[in-house]
């Protein structure tokens, strides 16, 4: 009881720094050392009831967790910690912490994907921007062959964009973000190869949804990205190389 209580106030405690959070080591200290008594112990079914209690009390704890007490991105920290869970159980063979297991590994997955949501779009951020607006347009009804006679979303205007990203700062964009991501992540998971390639996959299909949009919007205005996709597959590949 104590220890979960304990688990509970940690949530407020000001916190500056990514990482395994300590209520995540105090669970596994728990968890070890719970595992070993029960070789011995007749109280498996009060056992498994702690451990479930303990485990519900420490994701909320995760959940808990806003930009308000973390310097670095919360849900990086998040997806860190349940990545960190995941991985814990999968080594223990605990039955009634199967249910927990697996919401670990949904939950890292969901925070990762947050996390290229936010960041995906700032390598081309203006671009990004535009075609929002574009997909706005439609969204309200706009014919596509009417979009670029909208003045915001005329065909100068999109070159106008365009001329911000040529391939050269593209890649500058990419390597900056890639800092960031490195910046946000704690080293202890090495979980960098797995968010950069993530990334890449958020990247290529954000690149293909401009794509689409001038072929719909913007046909025969012999507009073009002023990199290829093989371009975009470089980049990430010698950024990857070169760290």
């Amino acid at each position: 009881g104590s220890l979960c209580k304990e688990m509970e106030e940690a949530k407020t405690a000001s916190r500056t720094r990514g990482g395994i959070l300590p209520c995540v080591s105090r669970f596994q200290e728990f968890v070890v050392l719970s595992e070993e008594v029960s070789q011995t112990s007749q109280r498996r079914g009060e056992l498994d009831k702690a451990q479930l209690r303990l485990a519900s009390s420490v994701f909320s704890s995760i959940n808990s967790l806003s930009s308000a007490n973390l310097k670095v991105n919360t849900d990086m920290v998040k997806m860190e910690n349940f990545h960190h869970i995941h991985n814990f159980l999968c080594q223990r063979n605990i039955p009634c912490l199967e249910g927990k297991k697996r919401e670990a590994k949904q939950r890292s997955r969901e925070h990762m994907e947050k996390y290229i949501t936010t960041y995906v779009g700032q390598p081309l951020e203006r671009l990004k921007n535009f075609f929002e607006g574009v997909k706005a347009r439609l969204a309200q009804g706009v014919k596509e062959e009417e979009v670029s006679f909208q003045l915001a979303y005329s065909k100068q205007e999109l070159r106008k964009v365009m001329e911000k990203y040529p391939g050269k700062e593209v890649k500058r964009a990419l390597e900056s973000l890639y800092r960031t991501i490195h910046k946000h992540l704690s080293p202890e998971e090495n979980l960098l190869p797995v968010v950069w390639e993530a990334m890449e996959q958020g990247f290529i299909r954000q690149y293909r949804e401009f794509e689409e949009l001038i072929q719909r919007c913007y046909a025969g205005a012999g507009i073009a990205l002023d990199f290829t996709m093989e371009d975009v597959l470089s980049y990430f590949s010698s950024i990857t190389m070169s760290n």
